[in-house]
């Protein structure tokens, strides 16, 4: 179901996605390098992939990152972190937080990912995650592993979520790709969105503020997934 606001809606939505579009697309070309921020583009090239660890964490955390980033199933025992970028990587209750640290300069505060170029992160998942973050992040990422709880938000590039999980997704330039098992909630996408659920499942949707195309094709009587999705400007595609 599409359903189109009022003239007010349909105005905080363009200023919506003039505010993101703006921030987002310069933020993203000085991160690759196309532009020149003083303080902020790359300059060098990252090199092989390290490995910084393995960790027995139910939960991961993955935040101000810059490139590639893929979080894959894997024959380990618990979660394996590799990148050829100078994250830290942090263990506590349970819970992994890998992230770019922050470093102070004469010109003010900088992300240390942001000095390089072709940087990948990747998290090697032996077992299902109780909850995976993804936050303030500049780049593509692919979630392949098991986990029950996803969330991203403040996030430029590409996602594709093939772990069948619940998702939250909020304040994203780029397109969006989810498997969902549970309940999705969408919000400030600036991209196309495609929701793929478990055969012969159907959608409860709620669409509001979509500027593009809306088409859900889903259907069957295993189960109902909710799925909410507003201010929006892309295509929406939802099946099974």
């Amino acid at each position: 179901m599409k359903r189109r606001g009022g003239a007010l809606g349909t105005l905080i939505t363009f200023i919506l996605v003039a505010v993101l579009v703006g921030a987002a697309v310069t933020l993203a070309l000085a991160l690759h390098g196309d532009i020149e921020i003083r303080g902020i583009t790359p300059k060098k090239t990252a090199g092989a992939l390290v490995k910084f660890g393995e960790f027995n964490a139910s939960s991961l955390v993955i935040r101000s990152t810059v490139e590639d980033v893929y979080v894959v199933k894997a024959n380990v025992s618990g979660l394996v972190v590799k990148s050829n970028l100078p994250i830290n990587v942090s263990f506590e209750n349970g819970i992994l937080e890998v992230y770019c640290p922050i470093k102070e300069s004469i010109i003010g505060r900088r992300n240390v990912c942001n000095d390089y170029r072709n940087g990948t992160v990747v998290v090697e998942v032996g077992r299902e995650l109780d909850y995976l973050s993804i936050g303030h992040a500049v780049g593509d990422f692919l979630v392949s592993a098991g986990a029950k709880r996803v969330t991203v938000r403040d996030f430029v590039g590409d996602f594709k979520g093939e772990s069948w999980a619940e998702y939250t997704v909020e304040n994203v330039v780029g397109d969006i790709t989810l498997h969902a098992s549970d309940h999705v909630s969408i919000n400030n996408v600036v991209g196309d969105i495609t929701v793929i659920v478990p055969p012969d499942f159907s959608v409860a949707l709620n669409a509001e503020d979509v500027l593009g195309n809306v088409r859900n094709t889903a259907g069957g009587e295993n189960g109902t997934i909710i799925v909410s999705i507003s201010n929006v400007v892309g295509d929406v595609n939802i099946r099974g």
